[in-house]
């Protein structure tokens, strides 16, 4: 009796956890994608898909989730941007959505789009724009080539829209480089024409949705020229050192960055670069411009060996753009770092919220994660330090983004005594959207501004008090 009870409870508890999930999951069956138009861009390091999805409701109970799926298990793991907006169809105006990642056990991540209040009614339809950007998706094909020859690269990918639903009809644009002489291969699935800069994929209609072994879905491969730079920081190391006495933000980055694409294969002839300095090398890097805040000044670009005065600065009313020259060209795997460094004033990125000026005070700064680096830049792992005054306190960070918190840590410089707080702040895989400002909030008693002063004073009134001391300080030894 008692075992058969058990097994009761035990088939009683299995049937509420499965139900339960099944009402949580979106009911796939309800949902169809009407329309896809999907673009992948492939013109340079980067590789940018936006899909355009008209999302179509046949049941009766709205729908407040969607799912987005990217079909393998390379774009998920070098996803570096997504993001979600529903498109108004009378005044075309995008209203962005929450995205977050959910997982349905298949051999590929889902991404779960929240509608909030624009879930789709009975019979009714919503148009989504869809933007994603991932990193280290092309692959060079020869992975080494000769100083002299070109660079080309393949691109994997899927010639349907992955998705768990339904799709109507659909149609696949493939932009290529501009520089490019054009593609060597590439996929033909009918219908699909080829002009100019762009491989033009369907209608296709009835597309079945993606399963877990990718059965139905064709492989997109496309082998083609790419001669854009393929630079890579595989490290940054940033520095924000706030100063309330000098009134002034000290910004001092570390870069470790490599050239990604195809290695060079064989020596390297500096005359023959410098002879033909358009076909040969022409997947060498040379140089990049940096794009700094308005209002920097003190720029400073060194690296091991010192400081490198090929570099050339130019301001405008909007950015401080440097341009950036290493001591060398680079060439695929050939690595180099670097330090750049400027001042910016606190009056554009410090701001006093409460003040009083002898006993309390709460101050918020507010900066970019990282600063602009090259165009079409990649960032595998960057770390931020914010070096706050001694004394402050009570600090609170919000993110733009998901950004790891790691243990703070102390910093000491001159006349410090307890030591400076740091906020350490990291994160991988980042692309130009994540330049964007983070906000800090802390406290800071204005009356530590006079903490180096008086530490100053009083050392010197000491000294003073010394030496008088030591002056009326009889030291030789009397007759008697």
């Amino acid at each position: 009796m008692f075992d058969s009870s058990m097994k009761l409870l035990a088939i009683s508890i299995y049937c509420s956890l499965y139900f339960g999930l099944i009402q949580s999951t979106p009911n796939d069956n309800l949902i169809i994608n009407a329309k896809v138009d999907r673009t992948i861009d492939i013109s340079n390091q980067l590789v940018v898909i936006t899909s355009q999805v008209v999302v179509l409701n046949k049941g009766s109970q709205p729908v407040k989730e969607y799912l987005i799926q990217f079909g393998d298990k390379r774009h998920d793991d070098n996803l570096s941007y997504l993001s979600v907006s529903r498109v108004d169809s009378s005044s075309k105006k995008k209203d962005a959505l929450k995205v977050s990642k959910y997982s349905t056990g298949e051999s590929f991540a889902s991404y779960k789009v929240d509608l909030g209040q624009h879930s789709i009614r009975s019979g009714s339809s919503i148009q989504l724009d869809i933007e994603a950007t991932f990193a280290h998706l092309l692959q060079p094909y020869p992975v080494e080539i000769s100083q002299a020859d070109r660079q080309l690269v393949v691109y994997l990918g899927r010639i349907y829209f992955p998705t768990p639903y339904m799709t109507e009809t659909q149609t696949t644009r493939v932009r290529l480089p501009s520089s490019s002489s054009g593609a060597e291969s590439y996929t033909k699935l009918r219908p699909v024409t080829y002009s100019d800069r762009f491989i033009n994929y369907g209608p296709y209609d009835k597309i079945p949705p993606t399963t877990a072994d990718e059965s139905g879905n064709e492989e997109l491969r496309v082998h083609v020229e790419n001669n854009t730079p393929f630079l890579t920081v595989e490290n940054l190391s940033r520095t924000i050192q706030i100063s309330h006495w000098a009134g002034a933000i000290s910004v001092e980055e570390t870069l470790d960055v490599v050239h990604t694409g195809a290695k060079l294969k064989g020596p390297f002839s500096r005359y023959e670069y410098q002879r033909e300095p358009v076909s040969n090398g022409i997947s060498s890097i040379r140089s990049w411009k940096t794009r700094l805040p308005a209002g920097a000044h003190d720029i400073y670009y060194r690296d091991e060996i010192g400081n490198i005065s090929t570099s050339n600065v130019r301001t405008s009313l909007s950015s401080v753009y440097v341009d950036i020259k290493p001591r060398f060209p680079l060439f695929g795997g050939w690595k180099t770092k670097y330090i750049i460094g400027y001042t910016l004033p606190t009056k554009n990125y410090l701001f006093a919220l409460n003040t009083n000026t002898m006993t309390n005070g709460d101050y918020i700064v507010r900066m970019p994660f990282i600063d602009h680096i090259y165009d079409n830049m990649v960032v595998d792992q960057a770390t931020v330090r914010i070096i706050l005054p001694e004394g402050a306190s009570d600090f609170r960070i919000t993110y733009p983004y998901d950004i790891k918190r790691e243990p703070d840590e102390i910093f000491y410089s001159y006349l410090d005594t307890v030591g400076r707080p740091v906020i350490v702040l990291s994160k991988k895989n980042l692309v130009e959207w994540h330049i964007q400002p983070f906000e800090l909030h802390y406290n800071f008693k204005p009356f530590y501004l006079l903490q180096e002063p008086l530490l100053i004073v009083g050392s010197i009134f000491g000294l003073c008090i010394l030496v008088m001391a030591l002056v009326r300080t009889k030291t030789s030894l009397d007759a008697n």
